[in-house]
């Protein structure tokens, strides 16, 4: 039977008054407790530790789908006519016409559904896509958002996973490394940096002690590469954890004749 021939008065069920106040109480309800949660949650997470205020937070995202899925489920058989015949008719007519109509907006809406499972970021975590990194404060159906340390709100639509590497700092933890970089002078001993890093990184009040610290160097051409890794116990204290390494970092290098070139000098190379 094609859908010429098919009586089309079949797929619908007998829409009265009562049948749209349903649907709007429907649509009210589950917005509603989708706000509420929206409003509440972040401000209940804002005072748990970082590892629950982390899984606090990606409530959201599933409360969203959750909420979605279960007005859709209830609104359908208030209008139509749910029989295995009329789901095949209405799939075939229909959803050609309205893949073509929406199809940027269902890419990005399947891979924002990707995104809640598979979880290549979540609500709290930091992650750079593209240029922008940031803090993940909010999980649309469409888009996340994310708060820069510029305090700037970026919005990145879901289908850039599609085409993008995306690099999540923390991945859920709780905490995240921290690099601190310093160019050392090719012509000076480098006996005693480790050392002298190390105890930069354990005088932090930034530092979480339950993660190891760790200093890196390399030779450059021009000068020694240092990185002193580290974690800090909060997320958010990430950039003054960075900054107070750095600053007594050098100021600690410094103070033992150490020369921390910021160009490269070329002049200091031997031939």
């Amino acid at each position: 039977m094609n859908a010429e021939n098919y009586d089309l008065t079949r797929l619908f069920n007998e829409v009265t008054s009562w049948t749209f106040v349903q649907i709007a109480l429907v649509i009210v309800l589950c917005f509603l407790l989708y706000q509420t949660l929206r409003s509440v949650v972040p401000r209940v997470a804002e005072h748990l530790p970082a590892q629950f205020r982390l899984l606090a937070l990606n409530l959201i995202p599933l409360a969203r789908v959750t909420l979605f899925a279960v007005a859709v489920v209830l609104i359908i058989p208030m209008v139509f006519n749910v029989t295995l015949k009329n789901f095949v008719l209405v799939l075939g007519t229909v959803g050609v016409a309205l893949g073509f109509a929406i199809k940027d907006w269902a890419t990005s809406a399947v891979a924002g559904i990707v995104a809640i499972f598979e979880r290549p970021y979540r609500s709290g975590d930091w992650i750079l896509i593209g240029s922008d990194y940031g803090e993940v404060i909010d999980i649309h159906t469409r888009s996340v958002k994310i708060r820069t340390a510029d305090d700037d709100v970026v919005t990145i639509p879901h289908s850039r996973i599609w085409s993008e590497n995306i690099s999540n700092a923390n991945d859920g933890s709780k905490t995240l490394m921290c690099i601190a970089e310093f160019m050392v002078a090719p012509d000076r001993s480098t006996a005693g940096i480790i050392e002298i890093l190390t105890d930069v990184a354990h005088t932090s009040p930034y530092l979480d002690w339950a993660r190891p610290v760790k200093v890196i160097m390399h030779n450059e051409v021009y000068a020694t590469r240092v990185r002193l890794k580290a974690y800090p116990f909060e997320l958010r204290d990430q950039f003054n954890f960075t900054t107070d390494l750095t600053t007594r970092g050098r100021d600690a290098l410094i103070n033992a004749d150490i020369k921390i070139i910021s160009t490269p000098d070329f002049g200091a190379v031997p031939e």
